[in-house]
């Protein structure tokens, strides 16, 4: 959080209302005003005794306020009306101005502990705040001479019920904000989970535009691929085949006559058999012998019908597999493309071009299904998703009733300013600078404040904070002072030669410095983590100028981690503020 503003009107030791522009870093308030710190504070840290504090005595409402930018970096405005509540504006930068936001109380604490980081308005101002009277040698001074305490019993009864009823109505609105919380978890894991099922249905209704599995998908692909090339081969298949029927076609030979019906086959056998009559008659069995000449021809005529014959069926035989590897090929190719027409016919495309930019496509929706389905399963392994469906009904009911009990209840003083008039009733003196601890004890009360706003343990702070804390010492105290070890009843200090002391031992002004050093140290390191502002009210003023200068540089260091809103009576030397104001 960062204080962008200050503003007043009425405002005792302030002349009439002003406006004073903060920036971060370092901001030196030249004022003689005590009532500058309570102006800061009132709007952040309301205080009952405000009013008193701040009210001029001449008529009018007392008004205070501060600009600020929450943790996100949104400029708001918190105002409030001394007597009466708080109201906190957004800066709207389309109208340029700043809009009503909110006067409940407790919603403005929640923005301040949500959205800005702010501690219980008791822990802020006791550590983030260094009093006038800061300092042990001056501490505890106004409240000297102080008489016995009065108890007004009806009002501690009172202020005891509030703050019973209170602490319940702010646990209620704890309980609404965790509700509200879960519910927005829950709500953007739903939305979550839908947005996948529906990304998943979306490329489904694609899918089913062209139903095809990944296999089918590559399959088709190297089909759709390969069309032309299957279609040239086929053709230089068939062409083959032609070619040959064309050469058989022109190699064929005559028919062939049946051997009965050539003469020479008759011829033959006649001139053969009458020979061997011959032969018979005559009793010449040699003259048989050549008989067998003319059954030679015969033999020559049956051969040679054979040979024909024999050649006729072998072309026969060829062209009918010439026939059947025809219908083979276009066969296989009417198979292999079957897939192919199917496909482009489902599709209602007319080329295997036209399929495979749709295959491509449909691809591209299968690896879009993948991821979606991916995007879903991952989605639905966070444990919580089982329990959206049964759970966000319960919790939307719950928070109708929370908030029903917010309406009626109507708090709103936080709890800090009820504790702070309950003590005030019971006569109980509350000091923010400690004087009620013993001396001894404020070193380590400290260090426990600044390791429960850090949420680590004291021993964890104390050894982060000890280097730097030793060169505050050693530049305050010129050495005098060199380290310190944290002890359960006081602080045990360490001097150049090796000495050591307790700091309830040390004179006035050496424990002053040394105090200041602790206190610096522990807001380097707690206010470098918080990042709220640091509001010092002229706490060393009471050092010498050196010192003083020596503190401002110091302050001015912290003030890069954090914003430093110093007042002091004298401006601080040249180049050591980032801003210088005067009141």
């Amino acid at each position: 959080m960062q204080l962008t503003e200050l503003l007043f009107q009425k405002v005792k030791d302030l002349a009439g209302q002003g406006q004073l522009a903060l920036k971060p870093g370092y901001v030196a308030v030249v004022s003689r005003a005590p009532s500058l710190r309570s102006v800061i504070l009132a709007p952040v840290c309301p205080d009952p005794d405000d009013l008193k504090r701040l009210a001029d005595g001449q008529g009018g409402a007392t008004r205070v306020g501060v600009g600020l930018l929450s943790g996100a970096g949104s400029p708001y405005r918190l105002l409030r009306e001394l007597g009466g509540s708080r109201q906190l504006l957004r800066y709207d930068p389309d109208g340029k101005k700043f809009d009503p936001v909110t006067e409940d109380q407790l919603e403005i604490d929640s923005f301040l502990r949500v959205e800005c980081g702010m501690p219980a308005a008791d822990a802020y101002t006791s550590f983030f705040v260094l009093e006038a009277n800061e300092l042990p040698s001056l501490r505890g001074k106004p409240a000297a001479g102080a008489g016995e305490p009065q108890v007004d019993a009806q009002r501690v009864k009172a202020l005891n019920e509030e703050l019973e009823m209170t602490r319940k109505f702010e646990g209620i609105q704890d309980r609404l904000y965790k509700v509200s919380e879960r519910l927005h978890e829950l709500g953007h894991l739903s939305s979550r989970l839908q947005q996948a099922q529906d990304a998943v249905a979306a490329v489904e209704g694609e899918r089913k535009r062209m139903p095809w599995s990944a296999a089918e998908i590559k399959e088709l692909s190297a089909r759709a691929s390969r069309a032309k090339e299957d279609l040239r081969k086929r053709d230089d298949a068939l062409a083959d085949i032609a070619r040959k029927r064309q050469r058989a076609e022109e190699a064929e030979t005559p028919a062939s006559q049946p051997f009965l019906r050539n003469p020479w086959f008759f011829g033959g056998v006649l001139a053969g058999a009458g020979l061997d009559a011959f032969a018979f008659v005559l009793k010449k069995p040699f003259i048989a012998l050549f008989g067998l000449i003319p059954y030679l021809a015969a033999a020559i005529a049956v051969l040679r019908f054979i040979e024909v014959d024999e050649a006729d069926k072998q072309a026969g035989a060829f062209a009918q597999e010439l026939l059947q590897r025809e219908a083979a090929v276009k066969k296989t190719y009417d198979a292999e493309q079957a897939p192919l027409k199917s496909a482009l016919k489902a599709a209602r495309l007319n080329s295997p071009a036209d399929l495979l930019n749709a295959l491509r496509e449909q691809e591209s929706v299968q690896q879009r299904h993948e991821a979606a389905v991916k995007q879903l399963e991952a989605v639905k392994q966070d444990p919580d998703i089982v329990r959206v469906a049964a759970e966000i009904p319960l919790l939307q009911k719950e928070k109708a009733s929370l908030e029903e009990q917010v309406q009626s209840t109507g708090f709103s003083r936080p709890v800090a300013e009820i504790e702070i008039d309950l003590k005030q009733a019971m006569g109980i003196a509350t000091p923010r600078s400690g004087a009620a601890v013993p001396e001894g004890e404020i070193p380590r009360q400290l260090v426990v404040r600044g390791a429960e706003l850090l949420n680590v343990a004291v021993d964890e702070l104390w050894a982060q904070v000890s280097p730097r804390l030793n060169a505050y010492l050693a530049a305050l105290t010129d050495r005098r002072v060199v380290s310190g070890k944290l002890e359960e009843k006081d602080l045990q200090l360490s001097a150049a030669d090796g000495r050591t002391g307790a700091y309830t031992t040390l004179p006035p002004p050496l424990r002053d410095l040394v105090y200041a050093a602790l206190r610096l140290a522990l807001l380097e390191r707690v206010g470098g983590h918080k990042r709220l502002p640091v509001v010092v009210d002229d706490a060393f003023g009471a050092l010498e100028g050196p010192k003083r200068a020596l503190i401002a540089k110091m302050l001015k260091g912290i003030s890069s981690q954090t914003q430093v809103i110093h007042r002091m009576a004298e401006e601080p030397p040249a180049g050591t503020a980032d801003l210088v104001l005067s009141t």
